[in-house]
C-alpha cells in the first residue's frame, strides 16, 4: 500500500523552509508549510515553492493550537489568489471564516483541504459527522478532522468517523491528538487516510501525539507493509 508521509515545516525564515524541503524531498510525499511563522512570507515566495515542488505542498495560515494569525488578511487573500489553479493545497480550518468566505465569493479554484481542529477534546459522533458534512459542503479535495483524545473511546469514535467517511466515498484525513490518539495515526493510515503527518524528530511535532516517520516505518514494517 502507498503511505504518503507529510513533513510539517514550521520555520522562521524562507531559507530554512527551502532547506527542510531540499533535505527531505526524497523521503516525503508532501510538505505542510506553516506560512504564518515565516518572516516575510509573500506571493513570490509561495509561487517559487509551487513552481519547484508542484503537487507536494500544503499551505496553511494557522498557528499551533489555533493561536492568533499575524499575517494581515489582505496578504492571505493575495496568497490565495496566487494559488488559483495551481498544483498545491490550502488547508483551511472551519474557524477561518474570512478565508473560506473569500474563496467562495471570489470563485477561486484552489485545491482545498477543509479541516476541523479541536485541541481540547473529541466531540460526540453526531457532532463529528455534522462537522464533516459541513466541511464537505465546501467541496474540498479532502475532509480533515483532528481532535484531542482523552480516552480510548475518543480514539474509537474517530476511527468510526473515518469508516463513515469511507462509506460516503469522501477523501479524508482523520487523526487523534495526544497519547490516546496514536492508534488513529496507525489504523487511520491503514484504513485510507490520504496522508500521515510525520516529523523527523519529536521536537518537530506540529500537534501533540504525532509519531515520527521512523516510528511509523518501524510499525508498518513489523506489520509486513
Amino acid at each position: 500500500m502507498q503511505i504518503n508521509y507529510c513533513l510539517p515545516v514550521i520555520e522562521r525564515s524562507k531559507g530554512a523552509v527551502l532547506s527542510e524541503i531540499v533535505r527531505h524531498e526524497k523521503d516525503y510525499a508532501c510538505f505542510e508549510i506553516w506560512l504564518d511563522y515565516i518572516k516575510g512570507a509573500d506571493v513570490p515566495f509561495v509561487r517559487r515553492l509551487v513552481e519547484k515542488y508542484p503537487g507536494k505542498l500544503i499551505f496553511l495560515f494557522r498557528r499551533q493550537k489555533l493561536g492568533r494569525v499575524r499575517m494581515p488578511l489582505e496578504d492571505r487573500k493575495r496568497i490565495m489568489q496566487a494559488l488559483n489553479g495551481q498544483k498545491a493545497f490550502l488547508d483551511l480550518d472551519v474557524s477561518q471564516k474570512e478565508e473560506l468566505d473569500f474563496l467562495i465569493l471570489s470563485g477561486l479554484k484552489v485545491r482545498l483541504i477543509g479541516s476541523y481542529h479541536n485541541y481540547r477534546e473529541t466531540p460526540g459522533t453526531a457532532e463529528l459527522q455534522h462537522i464533516a458534512s459541513t466541511i464537505a459542503a465546501h467541496k474540498p479535495e479532502a475532509v480533515k478532522i483532528a481532535t484531542f483524545c482523552k480516552s480510548e473511546e475518543d480514539a474509537l469514535r474517530l476511527l468510526y468517523l473515518q469508516l463513515w467517511l469511507k462509506h460516503y466515498k469522501r477523501d479524508h484525513i482523520v487523526l487523534g491528538m495526544g497519547p490516546y490518539g496514536a492508534v488513529t495515526r496507525v489504523f487511520g493510515t491503514l484504513w485510507g487516510n490520504e496522508l500521515i503527518f510525520a516529523p523527523e524528530r519529536d521536537d518537530e511535532m506540529s500537534a501533540p501525539g504525532q509519531l515520527t516517520r521512523g516510528q511509523l516505518e518501524n510499525i508498518f514494517r513489523s506489520l509486513g507493509i
